[in-house]
């Protein structure tokens, strides 16, 4: 079964960390594939290269997604316009974005909603 996850979760949110252990546990799963994963609205913080670190469980949570999605190859996909308005960018100067996301347009999000056989969304 084909799963698309929309992160809207802030990286303070338990709804963070619910959604990752949720994305291991789908990826971990022999008949589930993560079709598209899909950063939007607070989740963006989640894909700052330069995560804030602070107190308590999920003060780190940025940093658990980002060690994650690189571990486990899977295609993060962040959403240009909410990504830039918070001040992620991609690119040779003032690169904020972290390693293994890319940025890209909400013309994904739509797709995932169309070829997903299930579409979960946290935050």
């Amino acid at each position: 079964m084909q799963f698309a996850i929309l992160v809207n979760a802030a990286a303070d949110s338990p709804a963070a960390l619910t959604a990752l252990l949720s994305c291991k546990a789908l990826h971990a799963h022999p008949d589930h594939q993560l079709y598209r994963l899909f950063f939007y609205s607070d989740g963006i913080h989640l894909c700052h290269r330069h995560a804030w670190r602070g107190d308590g469980d999920n003060a780190n949570a940025a940093q658990q997604w980002q060690q994650w999605v690189q571990e486990s190859g899977i295609h993060a996909e962040v959403c240009v316009g909410a990504a830039q308005r918070r001040g992620i960018v991609a690119g040779d100067t003032g690169h904020t974005l972290a390693d293994g996301f890319s940025l890209v347009g909400l013309g994904q999000w739509a797709d995932a909603m169309i070829n997903a056989q299930r579409v979960l969304q946290f935050g």
